[in-house]
């Protein structure tokens, strides 16, 4: 996020760097009273991007800088109407996610744009290294036991994306993320898909763009899609104490088709990933460890 009040602070920890690491925006941000998604998310968000990439580009210690990697997000290959098999060159309207109120969506929509943009267009002026290269992973809910949380800490309290997974296990009043109400109730399946990744193999993608001198360009991060019938399904496999209604299974006639995606150019990275059961269970043993399942 910027702070004018900050400026300059990006050159001393890239000094003499080969790689920059430009990581996922947060998607709870801290703000005072309302939230207001163009002050306190988009505006900020998209001041930090610039700065980081003006400082690549003008500071002297930072001509050693030959890759850059940005997390974007699925969030920004979200095309209206879904494709039948979504790949790399399907991108979202920006314009219409902002005037949805998807603050966060556009944001990353927008950052990617914005990076691509400029890594093409300084190199083509000579102004970075014909061999800069910039690479785009695009992950989408992403989970797994925090990296940094100490194993002894007692008070851990389920948040960001592990929350939204430890709520649909284990429903409460609490705020889920922006723009999502979460009430107590026994869980039912919506008519709708979603696709997970676990956080080390995420992180892995990461690394792996930037040892491949070959790789460019923007990669998905994601296992597959899968409908909520069957999340909830596997949930209840792997903990039966789960809060589900006795019908929760969706059974229209209009039941969708998980998202489909063609994954040749991630497994190009040659990451292998997690399934989501073996996620989805890393996950519930880290919650019983802390108490909280």
């Amino acid at each position: 996020m910027a702070d004018k009040s900050l400026y300059g602070r990006y050159e001393k920890p890239l000094a003499n760097c080969d790689a920059v690491f430009h990581a996922a925006t947060p998607l709870s941000p801290k703000f005072q009273g309302k939230f207001d998604g163009m002050r306190d998310m988009l505006n900020p968000g998209m001041e930090g991007t610039k700065e980081l990439l003006e400082t690549i580009l003008k500071s002297p210690v930072c001509s050693s800088i030959q890759f850059l990697v940005l997390t974007s997000s699925m969030s920004a290959a979200a095309p209206f109407p879904e494709p039948r098999v979504k790949d790399e060159s399907h991108w979202s309207d920006d314009s219409a996610q902002l005037s949805r109120g998807n603050f966060y969506g556009c944001l990353k929509t927008r950052q990617e744009r914005l990076c691509q943009q400029w890594s093409e267009q300084s190199v083509q002026e000579g102004k970075l290294s014909p061999n800069f290269r910039f690479c785009a992973i695009c992950p989408t809910m992403i989970v797994g036991p925090p990296l940094l949380l100490d194993e002894d800490d007692v008070t851990y309290t389920p948040s960001g994306t592990m929350g939204s997974l430890y709520r649909v296990i284990k429903p409460s009043d609490e705020q889920g993320l922006i723009g999502q109400a979460v009430k107590v109730s026994k869980r039912k399946a919506r008519n709708d898909s979603m696709s997970y990744i676990h956080v080390q193999d995420c992180a892995a993608m990461h690394v792996a763009a930037m040892e491949n001198t070959n790789a460019s360009g923007r990669y998905f991060s994601l296992v597959e899609s899968w409908h909520w019938n069957d999340i909830l399904s596997t949930l209840k496999e792997l903990y039966p104490s789960i809060s589900l209604d006795e019908h929760y299974k969706y059974e229209g006639e209009d039941i969708v088709r998980p998202t489909q995606f063609n994954l040749d150019r991630m497994n190009s990275l040659g990451v292998k990933v997690k399934s989501i059961k073996e996620i989805f269970a890393e996950c519930i043993s880290f919650f019983q460890s802390k108490g909280v399942l």
